[in-house]
């Protein structure tokens, strides 16, 4: 999707709906949001809303499916004052329509993770391949329907310090292809990006989601920071001063997709004056406070669990009400707004910046990976390893890797290369692997350890670099390999990126060392996939 300048007059419509909409319409101007129909300035008043008590181990997390808790915390949601919700998980294949029609009625927006813990980029091997974005895509249809879903998030603190700045590289290419999704749908509604306020990459990532080609740039930045602690903390001694001043002449829209530092309790959140008053309005469009129901990490105002229609305010909600319903910021409206500002320019990869500024990992294909699976003459049997096939092939391509090129399924951010089938699933990259030994070691038996394999004869396809052109996940006929130019908190229950916080059949738990142009995540990514 291709949004109209944001530096023109023109405003640009944030959802698009099936059903008549009982909200009205949010549009993005420059760097503002505005209710398109008032011409009022929009400023989120949002909570992150994510339940997880009274859930059992094999339930997938989604307040939305839970009609009783949605009944339940909606009217508290009135009570508030607030506008907006950020959810982070929801099982797509669960109706959500009770739930949505009844944030609706009561006047309350829905900010939606495009991401699942199963189904992220994982910030320390990433990838973004078919098989995420299918998820991704079935996410958004599951939810196109509903005209208060108002933004997408496509990445959560991914990443979080330099070592993982790589991932920033995939979730752009995530970004740029899902605004293409989301366009042949016919929808406008705008992916974002929310970062962890890393003071060593920090304007690195700022810059680096709002600079090269309109297709490719996030449609607004989000802000996770957690610096103002305690009654004693103003806006310049806590730092939001910094972050405001980071933000000056940015050309999309700023938020707060994260705020509320706990370390200090019962909160009474003297930021919120700060935020939608004199001192962050003019740049900022408001916030989501961390978090609406009580967990582990003791950031709730509400204890709630899932199924029961009980709810037990704490101190912080009566504060947080209070801090909400003192403010009333009145921007500029939406005729008289004249956006300024001036792109950004793309950071040069560095130590501390892992990534070229005007290449990105190429749009996801199933046509491409089939037909390069359809080439192999040494290949799998089966097409879904078990979690201990996956971890016993990991040290296998490791070493294959090692010792030959594998270029095809590889890549580097730092110099923006990319393979032709670095966008293939893990078990696709790992076959292609395997086949490439086969191949270099003329009159070798086809095999990977004790894994079951098979050799194809006569391939289907018998010139692998014909696949180069086939279509895209997103119908585009493809012969490039690379797109576009270009905290406090603990247990937070957000998920993108978290992967990789997990040893479990990695890698690194395995021993297992690639070479250091990363082997397309080589079978990091395949065992975290099948673990």
């Amino acid at each position: 999707m291709k949004f109209a300048s944001l530096a023109t007059t023109s405003a640009v419509a944030l959802c698009a709906s099936t059903l008549v909409a009982a909200l009205d319409p949010i549009v993005i101007k420059g760097s503002k949001f505005f209710n398109e129909k008032t011409g009022e300035q929009f400023f989120f008043k949002g909570v992150a809303y994510q339940p997880r008590s009274g859930l059992s181990g094999n339930d997938n997390p989604d307040p939305l499916a839970d009609t009783a808790g949605c009944k339940r915390d909606v009217a508290l949601f009135k009570e508030l004052g607030i506008n907006s919700i950020r959810v982070y998980e929801v099982d797509y294949s669960k109706s959500h329509d009770d739930c949505m029609k009844m944030l609706e009625d009561a006047g309350i927006y829905v900010l939606l993770d495009m991401p699942s813990p199963k189904y992220s980029i994982n910030r320390a091997e990433p990838h973004w391949d078919h098989e995420l974005m299918s998820h991704w895509q079935a996410k958004v249809d599951a939810f196109a329907g509903y005209s208060n879903l108002v933004a997408w998030i496509a990445g959560n603190e991914v990443a979080n310090d330099v070592d993982t700045t790589p991932s920033a590289a995939f979730v752009k290419a995530a970004i740029r292809d899902m605004k293409a999704y989301l366009k042949t749908k016919k929808l406008s509604t705008p992916v974002g990006y929310a970062d962890n306020d890393d003071p060593k990459i920090r304007m690195n990532l700022i810059n680096y989601f709002n600079c090269g080609d309109e297709e490719t740039r996030a449609d607004f930045y989000g802000i996770n920071t957690y610096r103002w602690c305690g009654d004693k903390a103003d806006f310049e001694s806590s730092g939001y001063s910094d972050i405001t001043k980071n933000m000056t002449d940015y050309t999309i829209p700023s938020l707060l997709t994260e705020y509320g530092c706990n370390l200090v309790r019962p909160r009474t959140f003297g930021e919120v004056k700060s935020l939608y008053g004199k001192d962050m309005m003019d740049i900022f469009s408001g916030g989501i406070m961390y978090e609406y129901s009580e967990e582990d990490n003791e950031y709730g105002i509400v204890k709630v669990s899932y199924g029961n229609s009980k709810a037990e305010k704490n101190d912080d909600y009566d504060n947080f009400k209070k801090a909400l319903q003192a403010a009333n910021p009145k921007g500029v409206k939406l005729n008289d707004y004249k956006p300024s500002g001036k792109d950004s320019e793309c950071p040069k990869a560095s130590k501390d910046w892992k990534v070229a500024p005007d290449t990105l990992s190429p749009t996801p294909s199933v046509n491409r990976c089939q037909c390069m699976i359809d080439s192999l003459g040494c290949t799998f049997k089966s097409d879904n390893l078990t979690a201990s096939e996956g971890k016993a092939i990991g040290e296998i391509i490791g070493n294959i890797c090692g010792q030959t090129s594998c270029d095809e399924i590889s890549y580097d951010t730092s110099k923006g290369e990319y393979g032709d089938f670095v966008a293939c699933d893990a078990q696709q990259r790992a076959a292609w692997a395997i086949n490439k030994s086969f191949e270099d070691q003329k009159g070798a038996k086809c095999s990977a350890g004790d894994i079951d394999v098979k050799t194809v004869d006569s391939p289907k396809q018998d010139d692998v670099s014909k696949c180069i052109a086939k279509q895209d996940d997103n119908g585009n006929d493809g012969t490039s390999t690379g797109g576009g130019s270009n905290s406090n908190k603990t247990d937070d229950g957000d998920s993108e990126g978290k992967d990789s916080d997990d040893d479990t059949g990695s890698a690194s738990a395995l021993g297992i060392h690639f070479p250091t142009t990363v082997v397309a995540g080589a079978v990091v990514a395949l065992l975290a996939c099948l673990a």
